[in-house]
């Protein structure tokens, strides 16, 4: 059975990615012929540099060389790729806008499935975010001042070690150690209720599966119920528990042509995180009118587009 699961799993990432979650492959090595040259710029990247111990715990690293004394808030951006694929060198341009902008930008690739699994996922992340406090002052950074970005399932595992942390619950059967506070958490276009995804069981039934086939495919695979941030704090039955997510604000952006992930998981998450956390100040960024999908504002930002770059940087400051 587990089998029967790992197949459907690879299936269902299959439609996910070729439904716009990313851009295709062909997109992906475009964007990284084009942008190579400044990965391979030492003054403004730090290529590769490892953060863990895993054969995917690499991180670049954009800023200016020339001006590492004078500390810039940094900022973690996490790719999406239905947790199966994606990798940092499609977001090049990502990491140098950011920097040209008087950021430091950490671009990490994590495991991915079927290397690793979600608790391996949100041990990269957890390891990252406390490596660029230890030591992203070498490049410039300031410490106390981490924006933590994801993107599609890239939000998902950094809302999901966010959560786990916040109420130390266990990871690979140790509970997660206290993180450094963050000045501010984006999460962009994310699924933080697997649930969510009984729409994309139309293309094989018109009937909508029973209790999500997607949570259970994942609780299979992992071994554990909790991997939707949206139902970990609908568990938490008390109201206004005064939850510390370790950010004084949560930044969401959701375009309304998005057809992979519905409004209700970005509405339903807000949702339980005002019950449980009310001093938590929730910005909602709702792309709305400007015929932007599940992968506009990415996807325009790492192919150097100004109008998308521009944005983005708007949700990294607001």
């Amino acid at each position: 059975m587990k089998y029967f699961y790992s197949f459907y799993l690879l299936i269902i990432s299959f439609i996910l990615l070729n439904n716009g979650t990313n851009a295709g492959i062909i997109k992906d090595l475009i964007s990284w012929a084009k942008n190579s040259n400044t990965l391979n710029n030492n003054l403004i990247t730090s290529s590769n540099v490892r953060y863990g111990p895993r054969s995917k715990d690499f991180v670049d690293v954009y800023r200016n060389k020339l001006d590492t004394e004078n500390l810039k808030p940094c900022v973690i951006f996490v790719h999406g790729g239905a947790w199966v694929k994606g990798d940092k060198y499609n977001f090049i341009e990502v990491g140098a806008s950011l920097s040209r902008n008087g950021y430091v930008a950490f671009l990490p690739n994590y495991t991915l499935f079927p290397e690793g699994n979600i608790e391996d996922m949100v041990d990269d992340i957890h390891r990252m975010i406390r490596w660029v406090w230890y030591y992203g002052y070498l490049y410039g950074a300031d410490r106390d001042r981490i924006t933590l970005v994801g993107y599609s399932a890239g939000a998902h595992i950094v809302s999901l070690t966010i959560v786990k942390t916040a109420l130390k619950m266990y990871n690979k059967d140790e509970i997660l150690g206290i993180l450094p506070r963050l000045e501010k958490l984006v999460l962009i276009s994310g699924p933080y209720n697997l649930n969510d995804f009984d729409q994309l069981t139309k293309l094989f039934t018109n009937d909508k599966v029973e209790n999500g086939i997607v949570q259970k495919i994942f609780s299979e695979l992992h071994k554990s119920v909790e991997v939707s941030p949206t139902i970990i704090l609908r568990n938490i039955f008390m109201n206004g528990v005064n939850i510390d997510f370790g950010m004084p604000k949560i930044v969401f952006y959701w375009a309304d042509e998005d057809n992979i992930i519905p409004e209700s998981s970005v509405q339903d998450f807000m949702k339980e995180i005002r019950r449980v956390s009310p001093q938590t100040q929730i910005e909602y960024i709702f792309d709305k009118g400007n015929h932007s999908n599940h992968e506009t504002l990415l996807m325009g930002a790492r192919d150097g587009k100004e109008q998308y770059q521009r944005e983005f940087l708007n949700i990294i400051r607001t």
